[in-house]
């Protein structure tokens, strides 16, 4: 990608922050997308077919930098660790991320949940410290384990993330009862 289109495309995402907190996804159209970002229509198909094609582009980057935390050596085996930086990329990105999450157009509570479960799969013994610690069978664990981490972080963006890093990472890892385990 040059650089010219690197503010273009950062135009374009801000326009649709932007316009997400007016109407919903589905009544946005890239007319309006174009005249909020200061483009023309025909720059706006050189980098995407249409607005779905821009959503699931944009999605895709901010889950490609979210793993880009999983596969890190230097935090990869420290949960908390990799827990925090998770949180602080949402909160540096919360305009975006606050837009993903409110739009109909993203199942963002499966998205979220995706992203979890793909970090738990690193974690060795992961499905046997979950069944022992819910005395459940693993996919009904796995699945109390994975709300309860998408439901608070999904309030934590849903109430501007008031809470710190520190913080909601230990609400997290408390709530899962995990904070000495894991």
């Amino acid at each position: 990608m040059t650089t010219r289109h690197t503010p273009t495309k950062a135009y374009l995402k801000q326009a649709l922050v932007s316009l997400l907190t007016e109407k919903s996804f589905e009544t946005i159209t890239v007319s309006d997308l174009t005249k909020k970002a200061g483009v023309n229509r025909g720059t706006f198909y050189l980098h995407y077919r249409d607005k779905h094609d821009m959503m699931t582009h944009l999605k895709n980057d901010t889950l490609d930098d979210l793993y880009q935390l999983l596969n890190d050596p230097h935090i990869f085996t420290d949960t908390r660790l990799v827990l925090k930086e998770a949180l602080a990329y949402i909160i540096d990105n919360l305009p975006f991320i606050a837009a993903m999450a409110n739009s109909s157009y993203l199942n963002f509570s499966q998205i979220l949940k995706d992203f979890i479960y793909q970090f738990l799969t690193t974690i060795d013994g992961f499905q046997e410290i979950i069944t022992k610690h819910y005395q459940i069978p693993y996919h009904y664990a796995l699945e109390v384990y994975l709300a309860s981490i998408e439901s608070l972080i999904s309030y934590w963006i849903s109430h501007g993330c008031q809470e710190t890093t520190d913080d909601m990472t230990a609400i997290i890892l408390k709530t899962v009862g995990f904070e000495k385990v894991i």
